[in-house]
Formats: C-alpha cells, sequence, structure tokens
C-alpha cells in the first residue's frame, strides 16, 4: 500500500512553478516575433488604400474630362486636386469612411504625378508619397517628382498633422 501511495503522488511546487517559467519566455519569445510582423501588416494595408486613392482619382478626373468638366491639369507644371470625400461621394473609391486627404496631381512634361495626402483615425498617414520625389512642402510649386511609384509601408508615417494638406485648394 505504500509503494502505491508513492506512485499517486503530484507534482511539487518548484515543478510547476518551472513549468510556468518555462512557458511565459516562450510567449515572451512569440509575442516579440509577432508584433512587429502586425504593425507591418497594418502599414502595408494603409499603403494599399493610398494607391487605391490614386487610382480612384484617375478615375475621377478620367470621369469628369470625358464629361467636359474636367480640371484636369492641360499645362506644364499645372496642378489639381480632388478630396478622399469627394471621391466617396461619386462612388470613385470603396475606401473605409474614415478616411481624409487629397489626392494632387500634377503635369510634368507627358505624365502626370500624383501625390496623395491621406490620413485615417489619427493613427497612420501617407504624406506626399506617390512619386520617386515625394516632397512635405504645402505648396504645390514644391513638387519636384519624375516619375510614379507605388507607395509601399516605408511611405507611411506614423501621425502627422495634416492641416496644411486638409482641402486642395
Amino acid at each position: 500500500m505504500n509503494e502505491n501511495t508513492k506512485n499517486l503522488r503530484g507534482f511539487t511546487l518548484v515543478e510547476l512553478l518551472a513549468v510556468i517559467v518555462v512557458l511565459a519566455i516562450v510567449m515572451l519569445i512569440a509575442v516579440q516575433a509577432v508584433l512587429p510582423q502586425m504593425e507591418k501588416a497594418r502599414r502595408q494595408s494603409f499603403a494599399i488604400e493610398a494607391n487605391a486613392a490614386i487610382d480612384a482619382a484617375q478615375a475621377y478626373f478620367m470621369s469628369s474630362s470625358l464629361t467636359g468638366k474636367s480640371d484636369f491639369p492641360a499645362n506644364e507644371g499645372g496642378t489639381s486636386c480632388v478630396e478622399i470625400s469627394t471621391l466617396y461621394t461619386g462612388g470613385y473609391t470603396e475606401l473605409d469612411q474614415g478616411y481624409s486627404g487629397k489626392v494632387v496631381v500634377q503635369k510634368r512634361g507627358n505624365i502626370f504625378l500624383y501625390y496623395v495626402f491621406l490620413e485615417k483615425d489619427n493613427t497612420w498617414m501617407i504624406n506626399g508619397a506617390g512619386t520617386d520625389q515625394a516632397t512635405n512642402d504645402s505648396t504645390f510649386a514644391g513638387y519636384n517628382g519624375t516619375f510614379n511609384e507605388d507607395i509601399d509601408e516605408e511611405d507611411v508615417y506614423d501621425y502627422k498633422s495634416l492641416t496644411d494638406f486638409a482641402t486642395c485648394p
């Protein structure tokens, strides 16, 4: 009978604590590996939305030029702008309604450069990205890109105020 009670004995407190410490270390390592990837995924998602805003602006300007109401820039250095809210109301985009900002188009030679200023819920923003030489200058004359680029997660900034870029001139 005495041998049977020895076999029924459970874990000691020290053994249980050792298992808990090992599990905590494994969880800590897993969290440290997963959190940066989640942040990167959020930024990539935001960059995809910014590229969608540029596509919507292109559709907006092409549609308005077909109907004769275009303010699309026709002259070298000319600029035009459309607010994200206008893209929503016109049905040009299916972006989440929480976005604000604008898309600016500028004629450079035979190409049109698109700059996007986009924010959502004071979290992240794209600030002037969309060309090879994005700028934070609030005057359109300061834009000096030479070709359009897709926006990626490196172009997504932590929140900065869009006060200079909130509305189209």
